[in-house]
């Protein structure tokens, strides 16, 4: 999704303070309360263009869950990991 009207579309779904576009580039960060991101991913679902693709990573640090979404033209599908399965894969590379 390369049309910057469609990009800010999307922005429009998330407070204020949790995206920046710059250029082609929608860029996510946000660290505070919950935000609902079902809308998000709704409007996503619709702009996305058939071969286009993109994810959101969800990060539930109360209960150390990492949620995938991965968002495509016309849908999207989650998997969710708990923090310590996700490092269980990574041992020999410094995390423990």
């Amino acid at each position: 999704m390369s049309d910057p009207a469609s990009l800010g579309r999307l922005r429009a779904t998330l407070p204020e303070e949790a995206a920046s576009l710059k250029g082609a580039v929608l860029d996510i960060d946000y660290a505070g309360r919950h935000i609902d991101v079902e809308e998000f991913l709704d409007t996503a679902s619709l702009l996305l263009q058939k071969g286009e693709s993109g994810h959101l990573d969800v990060f539930d640090d109360e209960n150390s869950v990492l949620t995938r979404f991965e968002l495509a033209g016309g849908g999207h599908a989650s998997k969710s990991h708990r923090y310590d399965d996700i490092l269980e894969h990574t041992k020999g590379e410094g995390n423990w």
